[in-house]
């Protein structure tokens, strides 16, 4: 690595208690990638797992790999590493952002920012290439995300990208993100950490490059991902409905390739712009083919469309733009953007319902355009509905009326909720972002907020919460969409998964015998089941539900988009619809000149998958006192398996699970993994294959290594 080529060659380190900032060769961590995986590797070095979130001794580590900014596609991202304040365990996690400031933090010659200690007064840190500053944020502290992006952009320059934290991050909220660009924010309660440093923003500008070993071979490789591989939002790769080029098309009308003719940005400058069609060949045609507002909201949403937007390097834009006016009756902000939780769940802060603003049906995309920009300004994380969901839990079982003080609950402007008033939204948030009463625990994580207002195990067995873990977090397309599969990765991590390898072929609209073929060409027939058509556990799907898991990390580490990576399917017919799953490795070579197999890439997925594993063993041992991930982590709530009751498990029609079909997938995939069937903990040989060997040794010295 010593030309450096794709990685910067450099770790910058921020130690707010001294004032010293200083930098350190990137070549040590290398077999670690970039991303999550060089930030475990700092993390389990430094940070002792006693550690507790808050603390001054635990770091927040913002991270790339070497692919981003180079130019492949879909590769904007950041990832930002540190410890759990809100889930059972308390151990490592991370967020992720996209939007531009991965480029430009690369580009100043930095592939991670380590930050560590705590600032005497509230900062933020400037990164102008190799002149890193700590400036006084004392200005800025106390407003939202973005006033204070927009003040540090005024006061530092437009070439500069800045990440900031709200009133939630400053009031240590355990439920906070960060925000940067429009809408692009990293969650998990990233940001408190950032605010029990007494860090507000950092911004960053660079000027430098991303040097490429290969640019002929990557210039081929990016034209081809272009014209051949690449669908629409989350990689789907057939249109949503009929156009003239495509030999299939989503048969429910609806998928995130949902731009086609006679569908407009209604609001763009100029005026209207129609979609048009877009052959999968055409890459100038590649951003209209999103349309994001029209899957979210459908025909209503080009009433209020400006443009669409994205992330560096990436032609999908899959952040709808809007400019919502009825908002402006209520005195709240109207422009709005977003892409994913934060914009379609909102109406669920409404359990008696919403009503119409102007036109028939369009209740959903306002109120959530206005929850979307509270949540956004105020910093507040919703972990993936769980926040809306419980609140909405709480209302309908009478908890508020049980855990609020009279006063309090009698305070509440609840005729505001009732009458559908977007600013009821902002109230509620605001409450939670500033931790102002008992209901602003709604902001502690569903495990604290189980225990603090004792909801009892009807809480978390009921099908409408989500929940797919009693760790805390909420499955993220698990057994609904990807059968057993789904449920194996949703229980692997500290938070949701965030893995969409997999609904993004099923949900693509593609033809069921298409796409099977396909999976089972590499995993092995029965791999894949029919939507609500699921069948007992087989190797094959351990197999796949494997490459999903481990590819998740390897994504985080290179830092590409998991919405769009892998290239499993294509948009071609004269491909029969197949991508290429050796296209990571490809690139590799190209942008490192290093030469870099599938086998490679699975080997460094793995070891970062097991560093996940072990660290995780770790803090449950040390705050669970357990010695069994499988028994203890590896949990599954009762309403994966007592859903729709009219049904047993496996026949057509339902999605519900089986009891012991799982306890066999869970001893398929940890065979699958190199792990302990017992524990679900890797064992000595798995460790030392993947390069891990301390950390069996770790293991073994705290009584945790499986026989």
């Amino acid at each position: 690595m010593s030309a450096n080529y794709g990685w910067a060659g450099k770790i910058l380190r921020v130690n707010l208690t001294t004032g010293s900032i200083t930098t350190e060769d990137t070549a040590k961590y290398q077999d670690y990638i970039g991303g999550m995986g060089l930030a475990y590797k700092i993390m389990y070095d430094e940070v002792p797992l006693t550690t507790k979130a808050y603390d001054e001794a635990n770091k927040i580590i913002f991270g790339v790999g070497p692919l981003t900014a180079s130019g492949v596609p879909c590769s904007g991202r950041m990832n930002v590493t540190t410890l759990s304040a809100w889930t059972k365990g308390y151990s490592i996690l991370d967020g992720h952002m996209g939007g531009h400031i991965a480029h430009n933090f690369k580009y100043a010659g930095y592939d991670a920012l380590v930050i560590e200690g705590k600032a005497a007064g509230h900062v933020y840190i400037k990164i102008d290439d190799d002149k890193v500053t700590i400036e006084s944020a004392e200005h800025t502290w106390g407003m939202g995300t973005f006033d204070t992006n927009r003040i540090m952009i005024e006061e530092n320059g437009s070439d500069f990208d800045v990440v900031s934290i709200g009133q939630a991050g400053e009031n240590l909220v355990n439920y906070s993100c960060m925000l940067t660009s429009s809408c692009d924010s990293a969650g998990a309660g990233t940001a408190a950490v950032l605010g029990s440093k007494n860090v507000k923003s950092v911004v960053v500008r660079g000027t430098g490059n991303v040097k490429i070993a290969n640019p002929a071979e990557f210039k081929e490789l990016c034209d081809y991902m272009l014209r051949e591989l690449i669908g629409g939002n989350n990689n789907h790769n057939v249109p949503a409905v009929p156009q003239s080029w495509a030999e299939y098309s989503a048969p429910s009308g609806n998928n995130r390739w949902a731009g086609a003719p006679g569908r407009v940005w209604g609001l763009a400058e100029g005026g209207p712009i129609d979609m048009g069609e877009q052959p999968y060949d055409d890459i100038n045609k590649i951003a209209y083919r999103c349309m994001k507002g029209q899957f979210d909201f459908g025909d209503i949403a080009q009433k209020y469309m400006v443009k669409v937007g994205g992330c560096s390097s990436c032609p999908v834009r899959c952040y709808a733009e809007y400019e919502m006016a009825p908002l402006a009756e209520y005195e709240l902000p109207t422009r709005v953007s977003n892409t994913c939780m934060p914009i379609i769940y909102n109406t669920t802060w409404y359990p008696e319902g919403v009503k119409d603003f102007v036109d028939e049906g369009d209740a959903s995309i306002i109120i959530n355009g206005a929850g979307e920009r509270a949540l956004d300004n105020f910093g507040v994380w919703e972990n993936y509905g769980n926040l809306l969901r419980e609140f909405n839990w709480c209302y309908k079982h009478g908890v508020f009326e049980r855990v609020l003080p009279k006063e309090e609950y009698d305070a509440v402007p609840w005729d505001l909720m009732k009458e559908g008033n977007p600013k009821w939204m902002w109230w509620i948030i605001e409450q939670i972002a500033t931790k102002k009463g008992e209901i602003s625990h709604l902001g502690d994580g569903t495990y604290l907020l189980a225990e603090r207002w004792n909801l009892g195990q009807e809480f978390w067995d009921d099908n409408y919460m989500q929940t797919i873990s009693y760790n805390g977090y909420p499955r993220h397309h698990g057994s609904e969409d990807v059968y057993q599969v789904g449920v194996l990765y949703s229980i692997m991590y500290n938070r949701d998964c965030m893995i969409h390898h997999m609904i993004n072929i099923v949900g693509s609209g593609c033809p069921y015998e298409v796409y099977k073929k396909t999976l089972e060409d590499e995993f092995g027939e029965g791999c894949v089941d029919m939507p609500k058509k699921y069948t007992p556990m087989n190797r094959s799907k351990a197999r796949l539900a494997k490459w999903a898991f481990i590819g998740k990390q390897w994504h985080d580490s290179a830092t590409v988009c998991n919405w769009m990576w892998p290239m499993t399917q294509s948009p071609a017919k004269s491909r029969n619809y197949k991508g290429d799953h050796d296209l990571d490795a490809k690139f590799m070579s190209a942008v490192t000149g290093e030469k870099w197999t599938r086998a490679d890439v699975d080997l460094a997925s793995e070891r970062i998958s097991n560093m996940l594993r072990v660290m995780t063993a770790i803090s449950f041992n040390i705050n669970e006192g357990s010695t069994n991930l499988r028994e203890d982590h590896d949990t599954i709530c009762n309403w994966v398996f007592d859903k729709e009751p009219e049904f047993k498990a496996f026949e057509e029609g339902t999605v519900k699970l089986d009891r012991a079909d799982m306890e066999l997938a869970k001893d398929m995939f940890y065979e699958e993994m190199g792990w302990d069937v017992k524990t679900g903990i890797p064992t000595r040989a798995t460790l030392e294959r993947v390069g891990l060997g301390y950390m069996a040794d770790d293991l073994a010295a705290r009584g945790l290594l499986p026989a």
